[in-house]
Parts: structure tokens; C-alpha cells; sequence
């Protein structure tokens, strides 16, 4: 599987780390801009933590409470996954190998 380092989005670039996490699978932290995925994870897991975490991307540069979000505004910042995408040929290309096996 290809790792991918960085995503863009808004203007911002968010560095991606590939490390052992003790508690959880995946972790944004928005102020420093930066994500830290577990590799040693199945691939289905892996392909949801980062579908996961792109949510929180979303959020936390939309200035949204994840907390607070209604029906309207979680179809409207859903949509936000084409656009990263689109730009990101390196996190495709890994979201594309998690779920062709």
C-alpha cells in the first residue's frame, strides 16, 4: 500500500504521519495541522479511520462543531471528500488498494 504524506485542503496542507497509536486508530490534531494513522490496522479499518478523520479535516477547517452538525450541513460537508480527492493523486491511489482485496 502506498502511504501518503501530506493532504491539501482549503489552502492548508496537513502532514500525515504513520505511527503506532495507543488508544484510537487515527488522530487529527487541527492545530497543528497534522494526522497520525496506525498502520497496523486492516484494510477496511484503515480505509474508514481515514474517511474518519478526513471528516474532522472538514470540520476543523469549516469551522464547524463536529458536536453540532444537523442533517443539511453534514450532506453539504460531505460533499467536501470530492474536492480533496480530486487533489490528492497519492491518497486515491491508497484508498483505491484498501478496498480492491
Amino acid at each position: 500500500m502506498q502511504k501518503f504524506r501530506k493532504i491539501k485542503y482549503k489552502r492548508k496542507q496537513i502532514k500525515v504521519y504513520w505511527k503506532t497509536l495507543k488508544d484510537c486508530w487515527g488522530l487529527y490534531e487541527g492545530s497543528k495541522l497534522q494526522l497520525t494513522i496506525d498502520p497496523n490496522q486492516s484494510k477496511m479499518s484503515m480505509a474508514k479511520t481515514i474517511y474518519h478523520e478526513l471528516w474532522h479535516i472538514i470540520c476543523d477547517l469549516n469551522e464547524v462543531d463536529i458536536n453540532k452538525i444537523g442533517e443539511e450541513k453534514t450532506a453539504y460537508l460531505s460533499q467536501e471528500f470530492a474536492p480533496i480527492l480530486k487533489r490528492n493523486k497519492s491518497l486515491r491511489k491508497c484508498l483505491n488498494e484498501l478496498f480492491i482485496s
